[in-house]
C-alpha cells in the first residue's frame, strides 16, 4: 500500500487533497488518469480539511496536478 496526496497548483493557489492509501494496482490507475487530467474537464477535490472543491475546465487546463507518494508499507 501506498499513502499519496494530490495536490493542485494553479493561478488561485496550491490546493493540497486529503491523503488516501493505495494498492499498486489502483496507484497505477492513478497514474493513468492524471495524464488525461487537462483532458477531461473539470477536476473534483477533497481537501485536507474535507472542504471539497471544484474547478471548472477553464482552471483545469492552467493547472498542475502532482501526486505526492510515500514509500510503501513494509
Amino acid at each position: 500500500m501506498f499513502e499519496i496526496q494530490l495536490i493542485l497548483e494553479n493561478k488561485f493557489g496550491i490546493f493540497v487533497g486529503r491523503k488516501a492509501k493505495l494498492n499498486e494496482e489502483q496507484y497505477s490507475n492513478l497514474q493513468s488518469m492524471a495524464k488525461n487530467f487537462y483532458e477531461n474537464g473539470g477536476f473534483e477535490l477533497t481537501l485536507e480539511d474535507d472542504e471539497f472543491v471544484v474547478f471548472p475546465p477553464n482552471v483545469v487546463r492552467e493547472s498542475i496536478l502532482r501526486i505526492k507518494k510515500n514509500n510503501p508499507d513494509v
